[in-house]
């Protein structure tokens, strides 16, 4: 890899802010559409473990922009990214746009928004969001929420299996259900719920997805439109603090210092 990170001392991750906001127009007729590209993101840049460091940028450039951006330097992905998406936009939507008569006023209106943030950082983990916004045409566009959590003794990925005892899936089912319940009573935006199966969400479907982020209090399980529920539902959040996950939670797993820390408050 011919990327070089700049020599630090960094007990925790730092990252630098690349932020790009265009609108590339299908033709000189603007009316015609137009791709809007907002793209604001956190990308690592110092550690003290220079391997690690590179294991944790590879794995958010390859989330966030695809594995062939990894060997890009931080200071063009971001550009090189809004320009390929924009090479891809007109070659999808040049030919069609060639089959309609100018006076039809036709638009194809598109965008990508794009944000990726640091959550949690410190010596021993390093938690990362993505959030990404889609629209092609059609009713609506999609958003999607997804996070990774990571080991900085070895710049892995934080599992399921890393922090939950064996056979933990169907108790974290029940406590996620419990959770959405719970929630919907504490929300006064909301109707509470009283009972899952009387609402629009795919009661078989709610299980543990593996994309949840760590804070100080607890884990937080996020759920994206269509994965358990219609996209009128939008994206469910459950916030689980650690309390909840008693039982079932390794001893001496890499969270521990944050759920010590509960304990003594």
């Amino acid at each position: 890899m011919f990327l070089s990170f700049l020599s630090c001392k960094q007990e925790t991750i730092k990252t630098v802010e690349k932020h790009q906001v265009e609108k590339y127009f299908l033709a000189s007729d603007t009316t015609k559409g137009a791709l809007k590209v907002d793209i604001s993101v956190e990308i690592p840049v110092c550690y003290d473990n220079e391997t690690v460091l590179d294991s944790i940028r590879k794995e958010i450039i390859t989330v966030l922009f695809g594995n062939k951006y990894v060997k890009v330097s931080n200071d063009k992905i971001v550009n090189k990214f809004a320009n390929d998406i924009y090479d891809e936009y007109k070659q999808t939507n040049e030919p069609i746009l060639a089959d309609f008569d100018s006076t039809m006023l036709y638009t194809l209106n598109n965008e990508h928004i794009l944000e990726g943030f640091s959550l949690l950082s410190d010596e021993k983990i390093y938690v990362y969001g993505i959030n990404r916004y889609v629209y092609m045409g059609g009713w609506h566009g999609l958003e999607v929420k997804n996070f990774i959590n990571f080991d900085l003794s070895n710049g892995k990925k934080i599992t399921e299996n890393d922090l939950f005892v064996k056979g933990y899936a169907g108790k974290l089912t029940e406590i996620i259900k419990s959770r959405i319940v719970e929630q919907s009573e504490e929300d006064d935006n909301i109707q509470p719920i009283s009972n899952l199966e009387d609402t629009d969400y795919w009661v078989d479907a709610i299980k543990p997805n593996n994309n949840f982020y760590i804070t100080d209090e607890g884990i937080n399980y996020l759920f994206n439109p269509y994965e358990i529920a219609p996209y009128s539902l939008g994206q469910t959040e459950v916030i689980i603090p650690f309390y909840k996950l008693k039982g079932i939670l390794k001893p001496n797993n890499i969270i521990s210092h944050l759920i010590d820390k509960q304990t003594i408050k």
